[in-house]
């Protein structure tokens, strides 16, 4: 069509995961829309389809870019400017170095909409501008925090009120983004009780749609405000960012589980150089990556002294040795005591009674352990499997493995009789517990706080945990071990059981920093991440050597594979490889995956085994956790 002089100009982003379609469209405003703003939801025709496709406006102008003929905008969904300038820059940031659409970027960003929360909201909106706020200092800092409690609150806690109400006093916003709902609920108490209570958006997934999308249109206006929340948190339209808070960075649930495959701790150090706002990262333990930072000098380390934990540790191979029961009974005398175990239900794992091999579910070959109801049932697909038959043998008995939580909570109530034992784990989390005495059995990540803290932690299968198939194992460990060790009361008593050598003396010592140093040097000797980057290319393998060939010819990579993986859902296998490469090379490699993917799987399709629905031919996975 024609352009009309007196038209306005409108610069869309679809919803489209297609790479071919990653970028803004220019379409005509009608006058009959009336004026519109960057940020609204708009409907738009799109190519042949008769269909009309959802989009953001991203910007409006008097001129057209584009020479020739322009579709006009067939609907304002909404006048909600719910996409805001920097918002949409930082979707677009993050998924250039993801190799991801920004469609990919902005669902995570943009909550889905309620309309008679947005109807609300429009009919009480006033911009009201909060004056010329003080200069920002962009400080980048890491800290690992005490591992204490102060009036029932962590202070970690304590810190991060103390930072948000200094930006609050200079009229910045401040950002907290934490792992879960058990950080995000002890964070919001201790807002609550705090003297900027007021300002306080709760940001939290656990939320529902409407709720959530109501805090999200609150995170619009101009006062100063304090946003707590997961990891989408990093994303909420602030005005005027202050400061970043991220705590436990460490924690796998800042993975973003989907495209674009982001971690918050990534985001938050793009969002940190776009609005030059000050960053802070807090842990009991601390990350690989964010010692990294601080070695190169981004990150600079504000840890206080702060008295030690005592912790001590066992080499004994028997579960729980003669010294930790005399420490359990030693405890019990003056409160509670938290026992951490590595897997919940009967039995963590499962084995033939017959030939000893690993029972594996008969729908998609996974392991098999035994629940509480004390039902055999797969790790990856939950699937019950009652009627067992051995792949090896044939054999249908099953022997049971190590012992999980509910077995665990047995074997101690019958050792301590009279005093009440508590399971929490991943079908049963409690959240806090009143003061009075019990024995406390929990999974990882699943340890309820206590009134007062515990009189003693006894971290169990420590040797499971160090042997999972990861370069990350250690890491985590002792990353769970200290967030364990943190609930317990100033004057209590933790042990690990079956820790040695020098992973056991940084524990006694808590050389938390020192351990984190150590282990990046082992990844700097092995060059692997966060020593380097990594990128996962995974799909059929015939479209998978036409991709890395393509690359190969556009690019010096250093390629690892490919080699066949084993798809959960038993659909057969796929080919993966793994592209190694430098942080200073990281935006040209992305700009080559993305661009030779596209052009090497152009007119591929594949369809998903599970769901039918259409899937990437090539998926790529950056920085991808679960390759090593």
């Amino acid at each position: 069509m024609d352009k009309p002089s007196s038209s306005l100009y409108a610069q869309v982003v679809i919803d489209s995961p297609l790479p071919q379609l990653d970028r803004p469209f220019e379409y005509v405003v009608p006058s009959e829309l009336g004026p519109i703003e960057p940020g609204v939801r708009v409907r738009v025709p799109f190519g042949r389809s008769t269909s009309l496709v959802d989009g953001f406006v991203i910007s409006v102008s008097n001129e057209p870019t584009f020479d020739g003929s322009l579709a006009s905008v067939d609907t304002v969904v909404s006048l909600a400017p719910v996409l805001t300038a920097n918002v949409y820059q930082l979707a677009r940031k993050v998924a250039d170095r993801q190799v991801a659409s920004v469609h990919d970027v902005l669902k995570l960003a943009i909550p889905s909409r309620s309309v008679a929360v947005e109807k609300k909201w429009l009919a009480q909106r006033q911009v009201s501008s909060t004056g010329s706020a003080s200069k920002k200092t962009a400080n980048l800092e890491t800290q690992v925090v005490a591992p204490s409690t102060i009036d029932n609150l962590p202070s970690w806690c304590i810190e991060f009120v103390a930072r948000a109400k200094a930006q609050i006093a200079a009229g910045f916003d401040t950002i907290v983004v934490s792992p879960d709902y058990r950080d995000q609920s002890v964070l919001l108490r201790a807002f609550a009780d705090s003297e900027v209570a007021g300002t306080v958006i709760d940001y939290s997934a656990a939320k529902t749609g409407s709720a959530r999308y109501a805090s999200f249109l609150s995170c619009l206006g101009e006062t100063p405000k304090v946003i707590v929340g997961n990891r989408s948190a990093i994303y909420a339209p602030s005005a005027n960012l202050g400061l970043i808070m991220v705590w436990d960075d460490g924690d796998s649930n800042h993975q973003e589980p989907t495209s674009p495959y982001s971690h918050t701790r990534e985001v938050a150090l793009m969002r940190q150089q776009e609005e030059q706002c000050g960053l802070f990262f807090a842990a009991h333990s601390r990350s690989t990556e964010v010692q990294r930072l601080v070695e190169i000098g981004h990150l600079r380390d504000v840890t206080k002294e702060f008295a030690l934990p005592r912790v001590t540790v066992t080499q004994s191979d028997t579960r729980v040795d003669g010294s930790t029961w005399q420490i359990m009974r030693k405890a019990l005398e003056f409160g509670s005591i938290l026992v951490q175990v590595a897997g919940r239900g009967t039995s963590t794992a499962t084995y033939c009674a017959t030939c000893g091999d690993r029972a594996k579910c008969f729908q998609c070959h996974g392991p098999l352990w035994i629940d509480s109801g004390n039902q055999p049932k797969c790790r990856w697909c939950n699937a019950h499997n009652q009627n067992f038959t051995c792949d090896s043998c044939g054999a249908k008995k099953l022997k049971q493995g190590r012992p999980g939580a509910t077995q665990t909570a047995a074997d101690l109530g019958r050792a301590f009789p009279g005093v009440q034992v508590v399971e929490s784990n991943g079908d049963n989390q409690l959240e806090w517990l009143d003061a009075t005495k019990k024995i406390v059995i929990a999974t990882p990540g699943a340890e309820p706080r206590i009134d007062g803290g515990y009189a003693a932690v006894v971290l169990l299968d420590c040797q499971t945990l160090l042997a999972r198939d990861s370069l990350r194992a250690t890491e985590e460990a002792v990353r769970l071990w200290a967030n364990a060790i943190a609930l317990m009361s100033i004057n209590g008593m933790a042990v690990a059981v079956g820790v040695s050598g020098n992973l056991g003396l940084a524990l006694q010592n808590w050389n938390i920093v020192g351990f984190a140093r150590h282990e990046l040097n082992a990844r700097r000797e092995l060059r692997f991440p966060p020593a380097v980057r990594l990128a996962s290319l995974t799909g059929e393998r015939d479209v998978l050597l036409k991709t890395l060939e393509a690359i190969g010819n556009s690019i010096d990579l250093e390629i690892l594979g490919p080699m066949p993986v084993a798809m959960r859902d038993g659909s057969g296998n796929d080919w993966r490889a793994l592209a190694r490469f430098e942080y200073s090379a990281g935006a040209k490699v992305a700009q080559v995956l993305k661009t030779q993917i596209a052009l090497a799987t152009a007119g591929t399709k594949r369809l998903s085994a599970k769901t039918g629905r259409g899937m990437r031919p090539i998926k790529v996975k950056m920085d991808d956790p679960e390759v090593i």
